[in-house]
């Protein structure tokens, strides 16, 4: 499809959800309680038994119901697997896929299945598990995903054999690939119902994936998996994990203080007094990572004074971001400087950083016009001030951000006033009518670093996620390109471009991605965290993990 095809509609293809960032994704982590071996001598015990404390409780651990649960998506992760996985740098992998390919127009991704892989019943998977899979998640009455299923309706998978599965797709679709880590669904023990009935299916309570661990039992209070001893990848060194379920953060705190659990994970919106009790207990090795999510402050570029880029420019270098991570968020977080996060693929890692000018912010005012008069506070341009109104929801961390940019923008001439809102009326009334200048909010990328859904022109109508009504040429023209193309270097050298246009045109300011600490008991071995498209990402190699007995955990 050309890209003036593209420009004059929006894409069919589903858009990742906006986030209340600041109130967490919280799902505390990991722990476990080794078994010694009974032999005296062997260098490694026979059973490695895991613990993890979790904030929150199970409720249907369904690949296409764990969007509304993080606990759910905890135990999804280590029951099911997907055609391809995530790398530590958000690269695609194979997964039960072996290998992919696409057609020289775009138009069908053909996915080879591995010949090893089987139900946890025993059962062979075949193509038809993933036809009747990815049916179900374009499905309007399974009352799954909204994006999903926006994503998925438009897309028609076949089995021309046991082993051989064929996307067509409307469109050519490179992020494709990364949308296929969605857990696959056995056909054999779904198929008989109704997709209706799906959200309510007994199956919920009792999944059967191919993943690393098989489900024992669930319940409100844990779960308890087994090593799949048959999994495709070699059956993990932990023979046995269980996830507790609390109620909040300060219950799953203090099962590590207690010895009950091994390890926690803990998000940007962890109080400073729960990181100090953790940090006191012995024996833990601390791993840090950042979600791909980001915090952002989005700035209507369809409406005056926003619409000058000089105004927006002088805005991203009044603003203290490293001081608001130090100060505000305990430094519990990273800066945000490309809507590509750092430490993936696509990330540019030679873009350089707007750093705080005040100097410079107030020359770029004074060039757009906008001049301050003698003993006044707030700029003036053809007799009108300088003034914004800030939106946010009612989230305590995004309050404080919002009343120190505010404070700070008071510095250069801008004069801010502040408007809360309840989080659906500020995406509903708001955001997506883009009736508003300035709001801070959060945004999930999704598993694809493709900036189309946000940043390209055609989504800044109607229902598009492109809330900041941003307009570039040469932007969409980078993205639409991007899109097009399967190989992975033209890919990035794409997005490597389209990060440098971001970077001059600031269609908003992005502030910062969470930081995440994964508090582990240090028996663990080979626990490699990257980068996390959610919490659950934590587990992404948990096959590789071992264990090296050590004396117990306690305070110090």
């Amino acid at each position: 499809m050309p890209p003036s095809a593209q420009r004059r509609r929006p894409s069919t293809h589903g858009w990742p959800l906006l986030l209340v960032l600041a109130g967490g994704f919280v799902a505390v982590a990991t722990a476990w309680l080794a078994l010694s071996n009974s032999l005296r001598g062997e260098s490694h015990p026979r059973d490695y038994r895991y613990v993890e404390a979790v904030i929150g409780a199970p409720s249907r651990v369904n690949p296409l119901f764990v969007h509304l649960n993080d606990a759910d998506r905890d135990v999804a992760s280590l029951v099911f697997s997907g055609l391809t996985r995530l790398g530590a740098d958000g690269s695609v992998l194979p997964d039960l896929a072996e290998t992919w390919e696409t057609s020289p127009d775009g138009h069908t991704l053909t996915f080879h299945l591995r010949n090893d892989a089987r139900w946890h019943d025993g059962t062979p998977l075949t193509s038809m598990d993933v036809v009747f899979t990815y049916s179900l998640l374009g499905n309007p009455n399974v009352e799954g995903d909204p994006d999903q299923v926006a994503l998925w309706r438009n897309i028609t998978c076949s089995a021309p054999d046991q082993s051989t599965v064929a996307c067509q797709l409307p469109e050519p679709f490179a992020p494709f690939p990364a949308y296929a880590a969605m857990g696959i669904l056995p056909q054999h023990l779904l198929a008989g119902t109704e997709t209706s009935a799906l959200a309510s299916s007994l199956f919920n309570q009792n999944p059967i994936g191919t993943g690393p661990f098989k489900l024992a039992s669930l319940d409100g209070s844990h779960a308890i998996l087994r090593a799949n001893d048959s999994y495709y990848l070699g059956s993990p060194s932990l023979s046995e994990i269980e996830l507790r379920f609390f109620p909040d953060s300060a219950t799953a705190v203090a099962s590590v203080v207690r010895g009950e659990s091994k390890g926690i994970f803990l998000d940007a919106a962890t109080s400073g007094d729960d990181l100090d009790t953790i940090a006191s207990v012995n024996g833990l090795k601390h791993y840090e990572a950042i979600r791909t999510a980001y915090t952002v402050l989005y700035l209507n570029n369809s409406q005056a004074p926003l619409n000058d880029v000089l105004v927006r420019r002088a805005i991203a270098e009044t603003i203290d971001i490293d001081g608001i991570i130090d100060s505000l968020l305990g430094g519990r977080a990273v800066r945000a400087d490309s809507p590509i996060a750092t430490g993936t693929w696509a990330n540019n890692p030679e873009l350089e950083p707007t750093g705080r000018d005040l100097p410079d912010a107030r020359r770029r005012l004074e060039e757009a016009g906008w001049a301050l008069p003698d003993s006044a506070q707030v700029r003036m341009k053809n007799g009108v001030e300088l003034r914004l109104t800030l939106l946010t929801d009612r989230d305590p961390i995004r309050g404080r951000i919002s009343s120190e940019i505010a404070r700070e923008l008071a510095d250069v001439g801008i004069a801010v006033t502040l408007a809360p809102e309840e989080s659906t009326n500020l995406i509903r009334d708001f955001l997506i009518p883009r009736q508003y200048q300035a709001a801070l909010f959060g945004w999930d990328p999704g598993l694809d670093p493709d900036p189309y859904p946000t940043w390209h022109s055609s989504q800044a109508s109607d229902s598009g996620r492109n809330l900041a009504a941003y307009a570039n040429d040469k932007a969409d023209k980078l993205v639409e390109e991007a899109r097009l193309t399967s190989n992975l270097d033209q890919r990035q050298q794409l997005y490597y471009a389209f990060q440098a246009v971001f970077r001059e045109d600031v269609p908003s300011i992005l502030l910062y991605h969470a930081r995440n600490t994964y508090f582990v008991t240090d028996e663990v071995k080979g626990l490699q965290l990257g980068t996390l498209f959610s919490p659950s990402s934590r587990f992404r190699n948990v096959h590789e993990w071992s264990f090296q007995e050590s004396r117990g955990l306690g305070n110090r």
